[in-house]
């Protein structure tokens, strides 16, 4: 399963109004430019987005992005519903607690020995570390054990629902990339038609 992103770009009209001033074959290269780098920029833009308020690793946020798939003047990335393992949100495993020793309880005379502590993980930066009394780690997975007595792997946010779904940060998030986008769209045309000033393209 997976979103597909929508965002809007501006410049593009004001590209329109050169095509009248401009050779047909730079004009398509220029808006393939702009296209290709505003699209690229949306995995690194997203991922510094959401780790401003998500623990979430960079890297584990861009491989969650696939894309850019460019067809036309059409391009095209999709977004990861799949949801990361707590281990990608600062897991950490907690520590378990040895039998207190105690007098008339048959556990004899001594110190008493450190509690343990529960298994926790850190989804938001703002936010406190939430407990997991139950959750512990083996073969690299947070497993909470049930009252059944099967086993369930412990899961974060993923990706996709942080940023285009209806995420406490959404809306803000896709606002930041739209805003990245424009800008190396801008950058792209500029690019291409710089270069054919310059004699290199555009014919």
């Amino acid at each position: 399963m997976a979103f597909r992103l929508d965002l809007q770009l501006t410049g593009v009209e004001d590209l329109l109004k050169l095509k009248a001033f401009t050779d047909p074959k730079l004009y398509e290269k220029a808006l393939q430019g702009g296209l290709k780098y505003a699209a690229s920029s949306v995995p690194p833009a997203a991922a510094k987005a959401i780790r401003q308020e998500y623990t979430l690793p960079s890297a584990r946020i861009k491989q969650d992005i696939k894309g850019p798939f460019i067809r036309g003047d059409e391009a095209t990335l999709i977004f990861s519903r799949k949801p990361p393992t707590l281990v990608q949100f600062g897991f950490n495993p907690g520590k378990l607690g040895g039998p207190q020793p105690g007098l008339g309880q048959g556990k004899g005379w001594g110190k008493p020995k450190p509690k343990g502590r529960p298994a926790s993980a850190k989804i938001l930066r703002a936010g406190a570390r939430l407990s997991y009394p139950n959750t512990f780690l083996a073969k690299g997975l947070p497993f909470t054990r049930l009252k059944t007595g099967k086993l369930r792997v412990e899961h974060g946010p993923s990706t996709g629902s942080l940023f285009l779904g209806r995420s406490q940060f959404g809306d803000r998030f896709r606002l930041e990339v739209e805003t990245r986008m424009n800008e190396q769209f801008i950058k792209g045309v500029q690019r291409v038609l710089d270069s054919a000033a310059r004699g290199y393209g555009g014919r």
